[in-house]
């Protein structure tokens, strides 16, 4: 992945003898679904959620057609991820499970091309776009519970709801994908969202000790999601 961003940037570079320059600003939000990439649970999924605004720059002077049609985007979105896990504790015959969602401030940097459809009517645009985003984490809860059916007054047994990232690492770098259309000031995209590390790295339930499961019950993982959203912007006239 590291390679591809790296010749995208190098072949723009290269193709283009412009300036960036200010194109548009907008509002973009949408809903989706968010799970937590775990091997060591059973996972599904929440609903994850995108609210927030973006700023795009195109390029002048250019000697490119890409270049015409490439655009950089950035801005600043408010989102939610998280997971639905369960667990089973086969040596103690207990049952873990639990929710936790988390809500991040995130800053996406995206390469953009837009291809202007073939068809009678001008302005239908379809878009590509990709690139990194980090993410930091400011408010969230996760709830942890774990039963023991046949031991119902076990020690073992706990269920809790704490801050999320007090347990949680709060920075998260992801890949972003998104193929989308444009009409006009309107666009819809469908986003993939990769997270690239782990929102997690405490031992495993199976290694947890009874004196503090609060810290250490929560399973090791990245963030996944999947969101469709409606954008809209503000063009520069």
């Amino acid at each position: 992945m590291k390679k591809i961003l790296i010749v995208l940037t190098l072949f723009v570079t290269m193709s283009v003898t412009a300036q960036a320059q200010f194109l548009n600003f907008g509002i973009r939000g949408g809903v989706g679904m968010g799970v937590h990439l775990d091997d060591l649970a059973d996972n599904s999924p929440i609903m994850a959620a995108n609210l927030g605004g973006f700023v795009t720059f195109g390029f002048t002077n250019s000697q490119s057609l890409l270049a015409e049609n490439f655009c950089l985007q950035t801005g600043l979105n408010l989102i939610r991820r998280g997971s639905n896990f369960q667990e089973v504790l086969e040596g103690i015959m207990s049952i873990r499970q639990g929710t936790y969602d988390a809500w991040y401030v995130q800053l996406p940097i995206l390469a953009t091309f837009r291809y202007e459809m073939p068809i009678r009517e001008p302005g239908h645009y379809a878009l590509l776009s990709v690139g990194p985003a980090v993410s930091y984490g400011i408010f969230g809860t996760l709830h942890d519970k774990k039963i023991t059916p046949r031991l119902p007054q076990s020690d073992w047994n706990y269920d809790i709801s704490v801050p999320a990232f007090n347990v949680l690492d709060p920075l998260d770098v992801s890949i972003l994908f998104g193929v989308g259309y444009e009409y006009q000031d309107l666009s819809v995209m469908l986003h993939l969202d990769y997270g690239m590390t782990a929102v997690s790295t405490t031992p495993d339930a199976l290694n947890i000790s009874q004196e503090a499961p609060q810290i250490k019950n929560v399973p090791i993982g990245s963030n996944f999601a999947i969101l469709l959203t409606l954008g809209y912007q503000f063009p520069i006239r």
